[in-house]
């Protein structure tokens, strides 16, 4: 015995359908999401500060440790003088004046490398401030990822559980309704961007929004029977207070 299509089936599986597409669309959104672009966009900025500021520390740091090696030798060379210079082993007065010389010229430059090691100690404290505050914003950023991130993979759980419910609600409508009609569904959605079933109610079709004319209306009489509306050419069939129970059952 052929089965015999209860409209509301119709209905009910076009809900279910948009219900789909509604949640697949809300699942690529999710996955695009454009703070987790914008986060980790700042993240990387951020990372490339912080590498930028630990290359300029690290060079500082180079130079610093250079001059401070360059005064070591000096304080070595005025020592080695000195004690030649106080020794009595030097007697000519032309090189005891040598020797002090050296020695005044060599404490006269660690004077002097001394104040540049002191300004680049002074770059190297505003750099390492800079490199700690990078360091927390950093931190900061990856937790916001993180959390974003979970938030995001907790909805997306929610929606594929929503999802297997309505794939297993649709294969259960779909065996309701008669073949020829089911084909005829598919046909009409895949050509009327996914809407093939409409409602009529107060005689507007809730699909393409318009009024049907008066002379078409007193042909829709029957709430079992599956129309056509004459403004959109989708499958149409009258409203019944099912209809909302079941579109507010899928939207919730």
């Amino acid at each position: 015995m052929a089965k015999k299509l209860n409209v509301i089936d119709l209905v009910e599986l076009q809900y279910i359908d948009n219900a789909l597409s509604a949640r697949s669309s809300e699942l690529e959104r999710l996955k695009n999401n454009p703070e987790v672009e914008d986060t980790s966009k700042k993240l990387q900025e951020k990372k490339t500060k912080y590498k930028e500021k630990g290359d300029w520390y690290h060079e500082i740091d180079v130079r610093r440790k250079k001059l401070e090696d360059n005064v070591d030798t000096n304080e070595e060379k005025i020592k080695s003088n000195e004690k030649k210079l106080f020794s009595g082993a030097i007697t000519s007065s032309r090189e005891l004046k040598s020797y002090q010389e050296e020695i005044d010229m060599l404490k006269k430059s660690n004077n002097n490398t001394e104040e540049k090691i002191l300004e680049l100690m002074e770059e190297q404290e505003a750099a390492e401030s800079g490199i700690e505050a990078l360091k927390n914003e950093i931190e900061a950023l990856e937790s916001d990822i993180k959390r974003i991130n979970n938030e995001i993979e907790e909805k997306m759980e929610g929606i594929r559980h929503n999802i297997e419910g309505l794939r297993r609600r649709r294969e259960d409508v779909i065996v309701r309704i008669p073949p020829e009609n089911l084909k005829e569904y598919n046909i009409i959605r895949t050509k009327k961007a996914g809407i093939a079933v409409s409602v009529i109610k107060d005689s507007f079709c809730s699909t393409c929004n318009m009024e049907i004319p008066l002379v078409e209306t007193e042909k829709f009489v029957d709430s079992d029977t599956l129309y056509t509306c004459p403004m959109c050419g989708r499958l149409a069939v009258l409203y019944q207070p099912e209809i909302d129970r079941i579109k507010k059952e899928l939207e919730s």
